[in-house]
């Protein structure tokens, strides 16, 4: 009879443990299934900043090369001297950051202009708006692929 109730007891012991196994697991799997869609979105929306942060890159390129451009036809130098500088180093810099091979030895091309534009600017070279209108064309059709 002693055996038999220790078997009993031991059974009921098996029993709890079973079932607290399965409660851990009933709680566990959903909480980790939800983490893994989670974390797929996040991997997602991370891709979605790091092109949209590319993408304002080259906007802003844009936009530096027109300024720069608005300001050599209006004759204001020394702003547009100023706008040269801000646009190369934003060149410079999607250069050295960007992942497009093509993108990177467009802008290098563009980047090997620098010192001619920035020359002609310093001394008042009227010869210098259709350099920067040029510049200004070349970086539209490299960014707007």
């Amino acid at each position: 009879m002693t055996e038999r109730v220790q078997a009993g007891r031991r059974n009921r012991w098996i029993l709890a443990v079973a079932l607290l196994v399965v409660a851990f697991l009933l709680g566990f799997v959903p909480q980790y299934l939800n983490n893994a869609r989670a974390s797929v979105d996040l991997q997602a929306r991370d891709q979605q900043i790091v092109q949209l942060q590319r993408q304002a890159t080259l906007s802003r390129l844009r936009d530096l090369a027109s300024l720069l451009y608005l300001e050599t036809t209006r004759k204001n130098y020394g702003i547009a001297s100023q706008r040269a500088s801000a646009l190369f180093d934003l060149i410079r810099a999607t250069i050295n950051d960007g992942p497009d091979a093509a993108l990177k030895d467009g802008l290098a091309t563009t980047l090997a202009q620098r010192d001619e534009i920035v020359s002609k600017l310093a001394k008042p070279d009227p010869g210098v708006e259709r350099d920067v209108q040029d510049l200004m064309d070349r970086l539209y059709q490299l960014t707007f692929k």
